[in-house]
């Protein structure tokens, strides 16, 4: 009587898939739960900002470990063998565990899509004036400097904030002096430098260095036709892990998440003391909306977000289709509504141009619920600014 032939050898194929999409798998576990850690470490702070690519990567891997355990179940299972501990693990505690990553990085991201409601409401039809804020990382080696202008003379915003002007840009912009004379004008040649043009007077105009001497800020009124100030921030603070000019090390997010925090608290001081200016924060903030910081930022500030229940608005990086990132913000007090915001097309540099218009309504206040302080949000940004404050007066050249 002639024997069954056996069932055929999963083969190398199969087993190297296994071993290969399993070290993948925990990779992306380590990639998911890093961010988690409270630390600000740059190796460690630049996996906030992957988050949809992450996502992306673990439904692929989801899917394609769970295939390639069920065949190699279904083949154990026709050759009559026992199932190994290894098996197990790829077959259950790796997707497992994937699944979970995946749903803690929806959670994360959620909040950025029309899925949940907005934190900033739209602004409703009654009374009340309307401003419009082109913000824009020129990208300092850029000499688009032409289509910045055409850009700016069709969307006809009533402010404009650049980032990272050098002075190559400054000089090249200087026809926008014509349409918006209200200048704050800060150009750097070390990728920091802010450019402000209004068309409406500035009250107290001010150039700060909150945390280190050579990142500028800026803080100023701004006049509305009706003679109310908004009082607005501009701001370009470093990167984690950009390579620092003096020695072989790479920047901590220490430096970037205290500018922030200085101005969040600020914002917050100022608004215990009775001070109810309607404020405005904008700028490339180096820093994704759903990192730590920048929801602290939030908490601290008390500002809300128009990104919050509308989408991503990703404004970096213009040059690729894959790394893309919402670094570039906009935030405001409850005393503004949204009209419309807006990621606009590529115009040379390697950030895309935001415009946002905000409608400052009587009953906006009302209406919308600012973000308060958590357990000890208080004390954890205290603690941020003081400790990137000593650690910039230890560097060597402070």
């Amino acid at each position: 009587m002639a024997s069954s032939p056996e069932p055929p050898a999963p083969g190398w194929l199969l087993t190297g898939s296994r071993v290969a999409f399993a070290l993948l798998a925990l990779a992306l576990c380590v990639a998911t739960l890093l961010p988690i850690i409270e630390t600000n470490q740059w190796w460690v702070r630049i996996f906030d900002f992957p988050r949809i690519q992450i996502t992306v990567l673990i439904a692929i891997t989801l899917a394609a470990q769970t295939t390639i355990g069920l065949l190699a179940w279904r083949w154990r299972r026709r050759a009559g063998l026992p199932g190994s501990r290894a098996s197990r693990l790829g077959r259950v505690v790796l997707p497992a565990l994937l699944f979970a990553a995946l749903c803690w990085q929806l959670f994360r991201i959620a909040p950025y899509t029309p899925i949940l409601a907005v934190q900033m409401q739209d602004a409703r039809a009654e009374p009340g004036e309307r401003i419009r804020l082109l913000i824009h990382n020129v990208r300092y080696d850029n000499r688009r400097s032409d289509a910045l202008l055409e850009l700016v003379e069709r969307v006809d915003p009533d402010a404009v904030l650049l980032a990272e002007p050098t002075q190559w840009w400054h000089e090249a912009v200087q026809p926008l002096a014509e349409a918006y004379p209200h200048t704050v004008e800060q150009p750097q040649e070390n990728h920091y430098g802010l450019l402000f043009y209004s068309r409406f007077e500035l009250v107290e105009p001010d150039v700060r260095f909150l945390v280190e001497d050579e990142v500028p800020s800026i803080r100023t009124g701004v006049r509305l036709p009706s003679g109310r100030v908004v009082r607005l921030y501009g701001l370009h603070p470093k990167p984690p892990g950009l390579k620092r000019p003096v020695d072989p090390e790479r920047e901590d997010s220490d430096q970037r998440d205290a500018e922030l925090l200085t101005v969040a608290k600020e914002i917050k001081e100022a608004h215990d003391s009775g001070d109810d200016t309607p404020t405005i924060v904008a700028g490339d903030f180096n820093d994704v909306a759903w990192s730590h910081t920048t929801r602290l930022f939030q908490r601290v500030s008390g500002l809300l977000d128009p990104r919050i229940g509308r989408g991503l608005f990703n404004s970096f990086s213009a040059r690729s289709r894959i790394q893309r990132y919402p670094i570039d913000h906009v935030f405001a007090s409850e005393h503004f509504r949204l009209v419309r915001m807006e990621v606009l097309a590529d115009i040379g540099s390697d950030h895309h141009p935001i415009v946002v218009t905000l409608a400052l309504q009587p009953t906006a206040e009302a209406t919308q619920d600012e973000p308060d302080p958590e357990g000890d949000d208080l004390e954890e940004a205290e603690e941020t600014i003081e400790e990137a404050k000593e650690k910039v007066q230890e560097e060597p050249g402070s």
